[in-house]
Formats: structure tokens, sequence, C-alpha cells
């Protein structure tokens, strides 16, 4: 099965293009591969009998090097009269090649006159920007090939695919109703050092078809000249996997210079090529050197269904002591998307085994055969999702019950925030009316431990009778705790989101009765017209904003 890697929001962008550019220098071609590297998709193509465009020709051997194996109609341009006369000395043993000055925004050449035009670096050389004038030209080049190629003729543009031009040449060639067709060109990176490999080389194949009305948009992608094509449902979903791409590489090739402590922050997320969902999300952590021997070199570790919000789990810090717990070097953790059905261990090492190993330490022995590792029994583990819903305030929001050892629990979770617990209770199970087993919400438990402080710290006066509002309603564990362990208290709480009410209501068990009321309000606007005097008040919130310093937990 192809798993298609997914961009992650923390992916920085700008920084990953700033490190291309000083790198770049002058040597633009060599970024886009040699003839040798190029050829597996090129062949593909382009027929030998196909009148060939090359625009942006410079001083590329890419004409030279299709015409001695028996390519012979290749007319090359460019701008330059300088470039034109040093290709046409080069090749004056091949009498076939015709170089011109021309400029690729505005030829001479008639309507329909060729089957191929050939773009090694040149849109990338020219789209420096997504200013209106630098596309404005672009679009010009688009239409100027549009009008010379014959209908079925393909534009065949190798690029580096920075975030403008992916965006751009899907829009555009999806808007003329050519079929567009994305492959990465791993064999570019063959002949560069492994620290290098830092940005990679995709070939774009957009083939001129007649625009049909109606006609939805042909999008393909794959992750190799050779492996499967993936049809991909929206433009959305191009660029995505374009982003993934070359987070993946950025990774790799900074683990094989190195790395820093900023690597252990990084999720790469991958999806089927049938869906958009996250099927697993990977981090990586390694043990330091000066931590003594490790029983592993490198493994991975499977984290069971909804355990990926627990401290181990989902921080840097404890994925760090899982990784030295298991004396392992260089640890993977896995997490499992919640949209996906994982049946055993075995269907996830099927999978992941070929992803896994692109981020091996650069001397694992030969024919290491990576061990997939799990906590216990649990294995995949198990998560039942209860229901799904929208917040105006919140955002997309489910409630699971998910089992940890012999226990189970019930949780809310922001999917903003999908490895963050936002309420948690404990399930039992209990009899109903007709004798049937069914789990339950203890309400006699906290989970949380700042609810235990809050409760112990003020216990001496919630033990006698007292008023109490509570700011922040969540699950309601809290307030439903109080209700039921302090028969004298009257709890009255305030809660800004109504979504988030009805979820306490039907999920979590929270009731209101004579002793606990709910009122939907922002907390500041209740507090400046409440007359009503209350001997415990406790905050229960948190920021949406993580930069806050007030976000959960």
């Amino acid at each position: 099965m192809n798993l298609l890697p997914r961009e992650h929001r923390e992916f920085r962008e700008k920084e990953y293009w700033d490190t291309f550019f000083k790198q770049r220098g002058k040597k633009a071609f060599e970024w886009y591969g040699e003839y040798g590297e190029l050829c597996g998709i090129l062949h593909k193509y382009i027929r030998t009998t196909d009148n060939v465009l090359q625009i942006g020709c410079g001083n590329s051997t890419l004409a030279a090097d299709l015409y001695d194996v028996g390519y012979r109609s290749i007319t090359s341009i460019d701008v330059s009269d300088i470039v034109i006369k040093q290709m046409k000395d080069k090749n004056k043993g091949r009498p076939d090649l015709v170089f011109e000055k021309m400029d690729a925004m505005s030829m001479d050449y008639d309507k329909d006159s060729f089957n191929v035009v050939l773009d090694k670096g040149t849109l990338d050389a020219l789209f420096t920007d997504d200013s209106g004038e630098v596309v404005k030209n672009i679009n010009r080049m688009f239409s100027e090939i549009a009008r010379v190629l014959k209908f079925g003729g393909r534009y065949i543009c190798v690029s580096l695919l920075q975030p403008h031009i992916i965006k751009h040449i899907t829009s555009w060639f999806s808007e003329a109703g050519w079929p567009l067709r994305v492959l990465r060109c791993t064999e570019a990176d063959l002949s560069k050092q492994p620290k290098d490999r830092t940005f990679p080389v995709f070939v774009i194949i957009c083939t001129k078809f007649k625009k049909m009305e109606n006609m939805k948009s042909v999008i393909e992608f794959s992750l190799s000249s050779d492996s499967k094509l993936t049809r991909l449902d929206q433009g959305a979903s191009l660029i995505e996997s374009v982003r993934g791409c070359q987070q993946f590489a950025a990774l790799r090739a900074g683990l094989a210079a190195g790395g820093d402590k900023s690597i252990e922050e990084v999720c790469l997320q991958l999806r089927t090529e049938q869906s958009n969902s996250i099927k697993y999300s990977l981090f990586l952590t390694e043990r330091p050197q000066q931590g003594g021997a490790c029983n592993l070199p490198f493994a991975a570790f499977i984290v069971p269904q909804g355990r990926e919000v627990e401290w181990m789990f989902s921080t840097a810090e404890g994925r760090h002591q899982l990784c030295d717990s298991a004396s392992c070097r260089r640890l993977i953790v896995v997490h499992l998307g919640r949209d996906a059905t994982f049946s055993n261990i075995e269907q996830i090492q099927a999978e992941l085994s070929p992803h896994v190993l692109d981020f091996s330490p650069p001397d694992l022995p030969s024919g290491y055969k990576v061990p997939f590792l799990s906590a216990g029994a649990d294995e995949v583990g198990s998560r039942k999702e209860r229901c799904r819903g929208h917040s105006l305030i919140s955002g997309d929001f489910v409630v699971e019950d998910v089992q940890v050892g012999n226990s189970w629990y019930r949780r809310l979770i922001f999917l903003d925030r999908p490895n963050l617990t936002q309420s948690e209770a404990v399930l039992v199970s209990r009899k109903d009316k007709n004798k049937k087993i069914k789990k339950v919400v203890d309400l006699t438990q906290l989970i949380s431990s700042y609810h235990t402080i809050m409760i112990g710290g003020l216990g001496l006066y919630l033990s006698k009778p007292s008023r109490v509002c509570v700011v922040g309603l969540g699950g309601g564990s809290l307030p439903a705790f109080m209700h039921k362990a302090f028969p004298l208290c009257n709890i009255q709480v305030i809660e800004l989101d109504p979504a988030i009410v009805d979820v306490a209501k039907q999920q979590f068990e929270f009731k209101i009765d004579t002793r606990m009321s709910v009122s939907v309000q922002d907390g500041l606007e209740y507090f400046k017209d409440c007359e009503e005097k209350y001997e415990v008040l406790m905050l229960d919130v948190d920021s949406k904003d993580i930069t806050s310093g007030m976000s959960c937990p």
C-alpha cells in the first residue's frame, strides 16, 4: 500500500527555502539532476519521434544527451546571445540540434508546432516570487507553451516546486483542463551526499487537452519514477503531498548532517492514497551518545490507539525518556491515526518498514531488521469513537473511549491539538435496568492531578455548606465530583462554549439540579454583573492561544 507524506503545519517553510538559496549559489542546474538521473522519467514521456522544444536551455547538456541516445528533432531556445553561440559551437557534431535566441514568453513558432516542451529549472529561475508582474510573465509563458504544443503534447518541467510555484501550476493547468502529473525524481538525490539531499527534485507532466466544461481535474502524484500513481481529489492534496516530501527530505538530510535538538519536535505524517486523513504520525528521538551502551541501534515504537495523549508519547521530553528506557540509540515513535483501522502490529510493520528505514542511522548494519516495539499486551490498543462535533469557539472535537491496560477512559479531544486530552473520566461497568453490562462514567474519581490538588486544598471548605463557583466546565468532571462528594455544596458553573455544555451532559453524565447550575457566558462578563457571594472560586480554564502560557494542561 502506498503511503503519502502529509505536510505538517509546523514545517518552517521560509527557513527551508532560505537554506536552498544560500546553498545553491551559481550552480543552479546541479540541483535538478543530470541526464542519467532524469532519463528514467524523460524516456517515458518523450518519444524519439517527438518534435521537442527546450525552453531556457542555458548551457545544459540535456539536448545533447537526448540526441546521443536517438532523439533528433530538438530545438533549444534562450534569451542570451552568448549562450546560444556557445551551444552551437559545442554541438557542431550534432547537426540536427537547433539553438535559437528567443524568449519563451514570446515565441515565433507556429501554433501546434511541438509534441513536447521541456523545461529544466527555467520556471524556477523566472518564477522568483508571487508578485503581480512576475505572475503576469509566467502566465504569458504558460500561454505560449499552450499555443505551440499540439493536442496531446506534454509540458515537462523539472522543478524544486517552491510553494508559490506548485500552487500556480496546479491552478493554471487545472483551470485550462490539462491533466497534471507530478513525479518525484528520487534518482536525482543519488549523486548528492545524504546531508545535501534537502531539496527533492520533481518532474511535472502537463498534457494539453481540449477543455471540457464540468470536467473534474485530473491530478496524479507518485513518490518515485517507478511507484504507483495516486489519483488525488483536489489541488490542495497535491500541494500537501509535495510539501510533505520536502519536509521528509529536510529531516533526513538534517539527520545525516548530525541533527539538532529541534528534530525531536518534528512530526512527519503519512496518509493512504485513498484518504486525506492521517494514518501515521512519526516522531524521532535519540539517546545522547554519552548515555552509555545501547541494546538497540534503531527501533520503532507503536503507541497503542488512544494513548498518544499521554506525557510519555505526546512530548519530546517523554519520548526521550522512552528512548532511554528502551536502551535504543534512535527511536521512531509512531502515533496511530484516529480515523484509520489497525488489525495488528504486523500490518503496521509491513506498511511502515520502508518509511522507517529512511530515518535509520547511517552506520546501521546491512540487513538490519528494525524491531517494532509496543506497550506490552496493548499492541495496537483499542479506541471507540462516541461522537464528533464542531464548536464555534473550540473547533472540531471528538469524544472517544480508550482502553489502557484493563481500564477504560472517556476523553474529550479538540482536533486542532489531537495529542492533548481536554477532559477525561474513568469508565466502570454497571448493569442497566435490563441487566445488560454497560460502561458508565465514574463520578467518584478524578483523573487530572491538578483537580485532585484543587479538591485537596479546598476540602475543608467544601465539607461544610458553601457556595462554589467553577469557571470552565469541559467534560464536567470537577463540578460533578464535588456534587457527589460534598452534598452540602451548591455549585454554579460558568462556561463560555454552549457546545461543550452539551458534550458534558450527553457524554460525561453531567447533570443539572437544584444544587448544580450552569451559566453559558464569558466568565469576565458574569462577574461584572454578579451579585452572588461565593465561599469558593475555582478557575479551570485555558487559552486556545498556545503562546499565552495558559494553554491546557
